[in-house]
């Protein structure tokens, strides 16, 4: 896969769909209609034969703009050590005669700041003059921490009065946005054109004592839609209203949820990218735990969240639910055949007139005490539930650990190198992941940043493709957290170190994994199977 010519289509779409004006013409017949009185004659002619119809057709084409005033470029000074707020207001005056209203979307972006057509969307920094070492990230002011700016979007009371997208609502200071977001709309209806529909933005920065002096250049780039000339964005709970209907949700304590094993690759495909716009919650039916999902910028509907589900293997055990291809990710059971699946060739799986069925052997352990490291077969830790993160909500839940062959599936590993399922590109076909979702793959294992691997393309869009920070993984909307790993009776690097695996062999001992900290990412890692993972799951 070329990333260079891989673009973001939300981006490229909306941007373009502004750019293009599309005339929607709107027929105004007026039909003049004269009848004469003429004496009668012998020939009885009537007067309507001699008539003409005169038509006039006016067509009035839709034309929406958004005015700027108070100026587009913003320069101020500040002290190191101290923070500044509202650094020049601009004004963005909306006019549009479309009657279904307009939309304002908004993204960082970097570059000429004299060419919006040349610049980078999407990044969100400060430039510094003095290297990129020494850019200022967006993020909420906090005293005790690095320096960093943001931005605010205030509704103009009026008449036409605009409403404001969902984090820009409260009125305070947000980071900058990495995706095109919305950021106000007025929902239906024409503006009159000598009163206007307006939103003002300003700009807050906190230089910590350590920054340097120097110039910092940073852009927002604002586009104006309205619905008339193009296809509305659609949320992921959108498509699943449409294609799943909201009669089949399932109540879990006392609120409804689709599941996460209704999740198809049309749903995730018709869902637009909208970063955690588009974020909404489903619940794993097997043990109705509730997870953050998301479309992100690799076209791929991922969790946000760690998997926690335990693993039981006597089937007489209270919150005992039998893993099948009906409820879990279990696609194939070993062809005795072709022995295309070695790894599914154990007692623990069956097939029964389609429907496969996995019983691990080994149970979910409560204490890293009773961790075993074992290479081959099926080991998982619950973390008691609590959080690697509190910072980040649900999102930074631990969840559960898992060795290689829990986390696909496995009651015995031991047939798997990269030689034997080379065939599968070097691809386990099963894993502890819901149905409907797989394990990330790391098929171009040869590469950190390229190809079909699906951890090197989120750190690619969402880290800059940086191998010196995990910042980027570790921020929204993708919250990856450092839980560190299991190995023999311990929980070691927690809080320190993030590790994941992929469904990517490479070796009869070790299989390919993310692993990050806040200074290193490797999204190529290679790690002993026996140790204790996290596991994050993306939709097939």
């Amino acid at each position: 896969m070329n990333h260079s010519n891989k673009t973001n289509n939300y981006t490229n779409f909306f941007y373009h769909a502004f750019r293009n004006v599309l005339f929607i013409s709107i027929p105004l017949v007026v039909v003049s209609a004269i009848t004469l009185s003429l004496p009668h004659s012998a020939t009885h002619t009537s007067a309507i034969d001699n008539s003409n119809l005169d038509n006039l057709t006016v067509s009035i084409p839709v034309s929406c703009t958004m005015n700027v005033t108070g100026g587009d470029t913003h320069i101020t000074s500040v002290v190191s050590g101290t923070y500044k707020e509202n650094i020049g207001t601009t004004t963005m005056k909306t006019l549009c005669n479309d009657t279904n209203g307009y939309v304002i979307y908004a993204i960082g972006a970097s570059g000429d700041n004299s060419d919006l057509d040349n610049s980078t969307e999407g990044n969100t920094d400060l430039v510094s003059n003095l290297g990129s070492a020494h850019n200022i990230h967006t993020g909420a002011y906090d005293p005790a921490g690095s320096s960093s700016w943001g931005m605010k979007i205030t509704a103009v009371n009026g008449t036409y009065k605009p409403t404001l997208g969902t984090y820009y609502a409260s009125g305070n200071y947000v980071a900058v946005p990495d995706e095109w977001e919305k950021v106000a709309y007025w929902e239906s209806g024409i503006i009159n054109a000598s009163v206007g529909s307006s939103i003002q933005t300003t700009y807050d920065v906190y230089a910590d004592g350590t920054q340097p002096a120097g110039i910092y250049k940073g852009m927002v780039k604002y586009v104006l839609l309205h619905p008339s000339s193009l296809i509305q964005p659609t949320t992921l709970e959108e498509v699943f209203d449409d294609v799943i209907g909201k009669s089949n949700k399932v109540e879990v304590d006392g609120s409804k949820y689709y599941k996460m094993q209704d999740m198809t690759s049309s749903i995730c495909n018709a869902a637009t990218i909208l970063g955690e716009a588009s974020q909404m919650e489903l619940v794993d039916i097997r043990d109705n735990s509730i997870y953050y999902v998301t479309k992100l910028m690799d076209g791929n509907c991922w969790m946000t969240q760690n998997l926690a589900l335990n693993l039981i293997s006597d089937p007489t055990a209270a919150g005992y639910v039998a893993l099948t291809s009906e409820n879990t990710d279990l696609n194939h059971i070993n062809n005795p055949n072709t022995n295309d699946y070695p790894e599914y060739g154990d007692t623990g799986y069956t097939n029964d007139n389609g429907i496969i069925k996995w019983t691990p052997s080994t149970s979910t352990v409560n204490s890293a005490a009773n961790w075993n490291n074992n290479n081959n077969n099926p080991r998982s830790l619950n973390s008691g539930g609590g959080y690697t993160d509190q910072t980040k909500g649900r999102h930074g839940l631990t969840g559960n650990y898992y060795n290689w062959s829990a986390a696909i599936a496995s009651n015995n590993s031991q047939g798997i190198s990269a030689d034997n399922i080379a065939g599968e590109n070097r691809e386990a076909t099963n894993s502890v992941c819901p149905k409907g979702w797989r394990l990330p793959q790391i098929r171009n294992y040869v590469s950190y940043n390229t190809g079909d691997n699906d951890f090197a393309n989120l750190n690619f869009y969402y880290n800059g493709a940086k191998t010196n920070t995990g910042a980027g993984l570790m921020a929204a909307p993708l919250y990856f957290v450092r839980s560190g790993y299991v190995s023999n009776t311990s929980i070691n690097d927690f809080g320190s170190g993030g590790y994941y695996w992929s469904s990517t062999v490479n070796s009869t001992t070790n299989a390919y994994d993310l692993y990050f900290n806040s200074g290193y990412v490797t999204p190529a890692g290679s790690g002993n199977r026996n140790l204790g993972f996290s596991v994050r799951c993306i939709a097939r």
